[in-house]
């Protein structure tokens, strides 16, 4: 897919919203009631950033600010692991950061090859939507999984 235009990116960021929710939908399905509701949780949140990026209005884009988002640097430390309906909630945890995390840096490194304004403003919004998303699921692990040991 070509990302040539504010519409395609938003298609693009669109579609990959909408995976990550039938991802986490079909594993909710197959998984254990232990961690069923965090998968269910994790598809609606997904859907939730899929209709908020279909009601995005890029005329604003150039009013929009950038922030930057404190994060705790978990995705950094912790290993990739396969997605798979049989995960512990802590290694949902995982999978989801390292997830935002991913999506993060592609939207990152894609604005650093594009020359369009308005197209860079937009990659780098929706980078910091991930890295938002990324810090909250960050905060949640260092809480809930970190603090045990």
């Amino acid at each position: 897919m070509k990302l040539n235009s504010l519409e395609d990116i938003l298609r693009f960021a669109i579609r990959k919203e909408a995976d990550a929710a039938t991802a986490y939908w079909i594993a909710a399905d197959r998984a254990n009631p232990g961690v069923k509701k965090f998968f269910e949780e994790l598809a609606e949140e997904e859907e939730r950033h899929r209709d908020r990026l279909e009601k995005f209005d890029v005329k604003k884009i150039g009013r929009m600010k950038l922030k930057e988002t404190k994060e705790i640097g978990i995705s950094e430390r912790i290993d990739d692991i396969p997605f798979g309906p049989e995960l512990t909630y802590d290694q949902i945890l995982r999978v989801a950061i390292k997830n935002e995390e991913k999506s993060q840096k592609l939207y990152t490194s894609t604005a650093k090859l594009v020359t369009d304004s308005n197209l860079k403003k937009l990659l780098l919004i929706l980078a910091q939507e991930e890295s938002t998303h990324k810090a909250r699921l960050e905060k949640i692990y260092d809480e809930e999984i970190l603090t045990e040991f």
